[in-house]
């Protein structure tokens, strides 16, 4: 049996029994898509929850909304909410509640004192309720077969991992805690009945005690499930009211009688680990991370069935065109190109059009001047903001205060944070009704990376941004940190260059320091910005660390932000933005506009690019266009190698993915095989671009090349345009190949609703290629293999990453 139709029967037998297994649920699947729909029962009769995508899972964002509730009372402690988390068990029969990620943020406890936890005794050591007559009685859900320690110390509902290993002390031992759990525990319900929250749902890779997306013995992927428990204002012992405790819950959702309300809704993993074959030859493929999303989700349809291997390792931009020149360069993906060169000729094929963008995890907090229909949003994601070049200088220079360190003087005279700087408060009107936002600085990506490169230079064309930079004080006042005012730029990195320690006040802290990069740490690349991002994790080091003495020995990283209340920016690429289910920010281009990198968005920046000047078929992004339509932070991604270096089998091999990108790799969707959500899907124009650079690597690959040496002219000093450009060389007639069978030109994939239509692709107005001498890569190509192997190892292997990347 084949993995598609393999995975297309556990599909089935998924939707099915979500239908009849659980018959509290009354599950509806929609018509498109995976979403299906659950009902509550008795007193929940009229809430239906809905889960967004139930099929072809991974380490992703999807989204649990709610209508049919009664809305969140909120008095400093809540009443009347959803408790969300992820499980692992029997697909006929469902999890158990021991089989459940839940408990690890125990210390949030604004459902009531247990609501967060894994505890079910309150005795009168750990909370009672107060009877009419004055008398206490401990609390005790009548439904509970697990019976209380009887010298009064807590007593959990253990959790039993997929693994067989059991920890029964209440939180989730090896397998999760505060910094690694997916939990939702409150998850609040709007004045007219409806909610909604974001949940991470992961694979064995995240979770190893759930195990979800694990191969089984049948081959097939392990299942798993999203359980919501709805609470109201009925505790387990049936007290409401007068009769309970405090005028809010505090028992466990996983107390038997909260349990028995629970909706179940199974969830299907694509295999992680596990795309092609195992031990199967592969064809070698690196490239820069916008690639990436797009590349994993085609590898399995691309071996499907016997078809070839492509193995894939993640690199910087830099590192994929040094690839270039080492004797076996297989393929890789850029963002700019490599200088041409005479002796060993690159073809660049596009593949994918992206984008850069500013991820956003921004939850409304209202403050006093804020209305009653303000304060209707309380906890919701914000999804629609603005921003411009100068507010983004700003938050990648440590220029606010909460950016730096409060107590840092050469900002003291600075907003403290984006919040309270009157450009960002004016773009955003509704952030005046709200806690001042105490976002500082963003997430950003550790190393080299040419998108970074292209966001500097959009910083750079915009006159505000580039004078404030170079010192100038914004209108209000606002100076950049002195630190970056000496910068060279543009720059291929994000620096945090004011690197400076504080003392810790604290009599068991002050021999140690707290430092920029431990409060303001990198991220490991986009994924990981977006990612944590989506968690409301900064990555703060802020948490001390103790030996067996209790001494202080360094920190390690802090818990989340509570849900609710998260406030997080990260730079990010559109499709894993999308994957998370992060919002993005609308950035203003050249023509004063603000736009979104949708569709329309993408496509129209795609429009306003140039031929590169130095390299055949490269479109190259125009800092400076006018577009008013256009995201200015569009890439297209190319695929490149060099014929002559590979043999004609590889040559084949690389014209097959190339048609694949082409043509099937352009319908957006989530199955394997498809273009992720985010990508634009590109244009017939740069189609036509790759199947024609398909049939050149297939025709040339193997051949010997004759270099031309061909004249070029010197602009003369007081400008003008160079007449000539080195001419391609040609390769010989020697040993070449039978040609493949013509692709088949598929129509160009639908647009989705709402997101433009493809637009032509700009021919004029050259532009150079990326800066980087042959020289400079003869030089360490000796290193290439072994470097990139270190570095990265191929992702195929990656494929494990599906959960964790």
């Amino acid at each position: 049996m084949s993995r598609k139709w393999a995975a297309a029967l556990l599909a089935g037998v998924l939707a099915a029994l979500t239908a009849l297994v659980y018959p509290q649920a009354a599950a509806v699947a929609a018509d498109e898509g995976s979403a299906v729909t659950v009902s509550g029962t008795g007193e929940f009769k009229d809430l239906k929850v809905t889960v967004s995508q139930t099929r072809n899972l991974i380490n992703q964002v999807i989204t649990v909304s709610w209508t049919g509730g009664t809305p969140t009372v909120d008095t400093g402690v809540f009443t009347d909410y959803l408790q969300i988390m992820q499980c692992w068990g029997d697909l006929a029969t469902g999890p158990d509640r021991t089989q459940c990620q839940y408990g690890a943020l125990f210390t949030d406890n604004r459902g009531g004192q247990w609501t967060g936890s894994r505890q079910i005794n309150y005795g009168s050591n750990f909370g009672s309720v107060k009877q009419p007559d004055g008398s206490v009685k401990d609390w005790v859900d009548p439904n509970e077969p697990i019976k209380p320690h009887t010298d009064g110390t807590p007593t959990y509902v253990p959790f039993s991992s997929v693994t067989g290993v059991t920890n029964d002390a209440g939180g989730g031992g090896e397998f999760f805690d505060n910094t690694t759990t997916n939990e939702i525990p409150y998850g609040r319900t709007l004045a007219n009945g409806t909610g909604e929250e974001f949940f991470e749902v992961q694979t064995g890779a995240e979770a190893p005690g759930l195990g979800c997306g694990e191969e089984m013995t049948d081959g097939t992927s392990r299942p798993c499930f999203l359980v919501i428990v709805p609470r109201g204002k009925t505790e387990i012992n049936g007290k409401s009211g007068d009769g309970l405790l405090h005028k809010w819950l505090d028992s466990s959702p996983l107390e038997k009688t909260n349990w028995d309300k629970h909706l179940t809704v199974p969830l299907n993993f694509q295999t992680i680990g596990k795309p092609c074959p195992i031990g199967t030859a592969e064809r070698r493929t690196v490239g820069a991370e916008a690639m990436t999303e797009a590349i994993l989700r085609w590898q399995p349809a691309l071996c499907d069935d016997g078809g070839r291997v492509y193995g894939y390792s993640q690199v910087t931009d830099d590192l994929a065109r040094l690839s270039l020149t080492s004797p076996d360069p297989g393929m890789v993906f850029v963002d700019d190109p490599a200088l041409p060169n005479p002796q060993a000729p690159q073809v660049y094929a596009p593949v994918a059009v992206s984008g850069l963008v500013i991820a956003l995890n921004v939850e409304w907090q209202s403050n006093i001047d804020a209305t009653d229909d303000d304060r209707l949003h309380e906890g919701r994601r914000i999804s629609d903001l603005k921003l411009t070049p100068r507010l983004i200088a700003k938050l990648l220079t440590q220029s606010y205060r909460s950016g730096a360190d409060f107590t840092r003087e050469t900002v003291q005279d600075n907003p403290q944070s984006i919040g309270s700087d009157p450009e960002f408060t004016e773009l955003n009107p509704d952030f005046k009704k709200q806690l001042n936002l105490p976002i500082g600085d963003m997430l950003v990506p550790l190393g080299q990376n040419d998108l970074a490169t292209r966001l500097w230079q959009w910083i750079l064309a915009d006159d505000e941004a580039r004078k404030f930079l170079s010192g100038t004080p914004d209108p209000w006042g606002m100076k950049v940190n002195p630190v970056y005012k000496v910068q060279t730029w543009p720059r291929d990195n994000f620096p945090k260059s004011d690197l400076y320690c504080i003392k810790l006040r604290a009599d068991d802290q002050k021999d140690h320091d707290w430092c920029t990069l431990d409060m303001h740490p990198y991220a490991n690349n986009m994924h990981d910005a977006a990612r944590f991002a989506a968690r409301g994790d900064t990555l703060v080091h802020n948490a001390t660390s103790r030996d067996a003495t209790g001494a202080v020995i360094g920190w390690k990283k802090g818990p989340p932000q509570s849900p609710g209340k998260r406030a997080v920016f990260a730079v990010t690429d559109v499709a894993t933005a999308d994957r998370y289910g992060l919002p993005v920010a609308q950035l203003r281009n050249n023509a004063k506009q603000f736009v979104a990198p949708n569709n329309a968005g993408l496509l129209a920046g795609v429009g306003t690019m140039q031929q590169s000047k130095t390299v055949p078929d490269v479109l190259l992004p125009d800092a400076n266009t006018k577009n008013p339509s256009a995201y200015p932070l569009t890439t297209v991604v190319y695929a490149a190698t060099v014929p002559s270096a590979i043999t004609t089998d590889a040559g084949k091999d690389y014209a097959d993915l190339l048609r694949y990108a082409a043509a099937d790799g352009q319908t957006p969707g989530v199955e394997p095989g498809t273009l992720p959500f985010g990508y634009a899907p590109m244009p017939e124009g740069l189609r036509a671009v790759t199947l024609r650079a398909a049939d050149t690597i297939e025709k040339d690959a193997g051949q010997i090349v004759t270099p031309v040496t061909t004249a070029t002219t010197t602009p003369p000093m007081g400008g003008g345009t160079a007449t000539g450009v080195p001419a391609t060389p040609k390769p010989t007639k020697a040993s070449v190949p039978a040609a493949g069978a013509a692709p088949s030109m598929a129509p160009a994939a639908p647009t989705p609703s709402g997101h433009g239509s493809p637009v032509p692709v700009a021919q004029t107005n050259p532009t150079p290629g990326h800066p980087v001498g042959n020289l400079r890569y003869a030089l360490i190509t000796a290193l290439l293999v072994g470097l990139v192997a270190a570095l990265a190892g191929p992702i195929i292997l990656l494929r494990a990453r599906r959960g964790g990347r």
